[in-house]
């Protein structure tokens, strides 16, 4: 199906135009008939032709002024498709893309510490909840909560409520297996397509399982996963330390964010923002740009205005 290249914004300014077009041209047909019956015996042939050619123009230029003008009011555009660098889109760009991140949650008994209020492992439920809430209505979000092992676990799915139930009751546990438990998501998130992520909420100690996270971070990175590590706690208080984290997550290509408050506006706020980072990561794992419809008003305002110009100037010297 032929379709038209240009598009309106106000389409019904643009069949106005057409319309009254078409009515100045029946209208200068009739009266112009009238006036040749009235002049042909008094003009020369050669004028009569010259003249019947200036008269065409002009009616022509006319209906042109007309209709460009009412294209103009009618907000000309041609659909085209841009192509955006992934660092740039919009929150509301990201949404139309989608990402598979596998959330990890520690669950140890240091995360029973009440250095956050109530406790870190309550801070980081609340955190791990807006952060799903806030993921695209595409993205798929995986779940594993551990300690010295995997105690829930979901699959990657695009039901919330399913994941927020599970965040939402978890207990402490002896030890913690970081490294085991990556190693897990790795194996989940291998199988996925497109653009994926592993968010990791801990107070950082590493003491069980598989204790050397360098050749687990080296093994993320070589499958284009990046890790996203939210420290939950204070550093030197029990068992906490960041470094680890921001080690795995430098290595990886993913970010380092800390939990600092417990003010839920002010979380809201900055997990918003670590939500939009996680995306971002994932997707330039697979591409650098994304491509989307946009509208090129300025080429059809150049291309209406250039015509509505050429018939008034055309009007101007044709004019009789």
């Amino acid at each position: 199906m032929l379709e038209f290249p240009v598009r309106f914004e106000n389409p019904l300014f643009g069949i106005f135009g057409a319309v009254l077009g078409a009515i100045f041209t029946v209208l200068f047909y009739l009266s112009y008939n009238r006036v040749r019956r009235a002049e042909k015996k008094l003009e020369l042939v050669k004028w009569q032709r010259v003249r019947k050619a200036v008269n065409i123009t002009n009616i022509i230029m006319k209906v042109g002024i007309i209709v460009s003008f009412s294209f103009l009011l009618a907000v000309p555009y041609f659909p085209t498709v841009v192509k955006i660098p992934v660092q740039s889109l919009s929150p509301d760009q990201l949404a139309k893309s989608s990402v598979t991140v596998m959330m990890l949650m520690d669950v140890s008994y240091s995360m029973n510490t009440s250095d956050l209020s109530p406790t870190r492992l309550e801070a980081a439920e609340q955190v791990g909840t807006l952060f799903v809430n806030d993921a695209g209505p595409g993205d798929l979000i995986g779940f594993i909560s551990f300690a010295g092992r995997i105690y829930d676990e979901t699959l990657p799915t695009a039901n919330r409520t399913e994941v927020t139930d599970l965040i939402a009751n978890q207990t402490v546990h002896n030890s913690t297996a970081i490294g085991t438990t990556l190693e897990t998501a790795i194996g989940i998130l291998e199988q996925s397509q497109g653009g994926k992520a592993i968010v990791l909420f801990s107070d950082g100690k590493n003491n069980y399982g598989i204790t050397n996270l360098t050749e687990v971070g080296q093994a993320a990175a070589a499958l284009k996963i990046p890790i996203f590590t939210v420290f939950v706690g204070t550093y030197g208080i029990g068992n906490s330390d960041p470094e680890p984290l921001r080690q795995i997550s430098n290595m990886t290509g993913g970010v380092f964010h800390e939990i600092r408050t417990e003010e839920m506006t002010t979380l809201a706020r900055e997990i918003a923002g670590f939500s939009q980072q996680v995306k971002v990561g994932a997707l330039k794992t697979v591409l650098n740009e994304l491509p989307f419809e946009a509208k090129d008003y300025h080429t059809a305002l150049v291309i209406f205005a250039s015509l509505l110009v050429c018939c008034l100037f055309l009007t101007w010297f044709t004019g009789i």
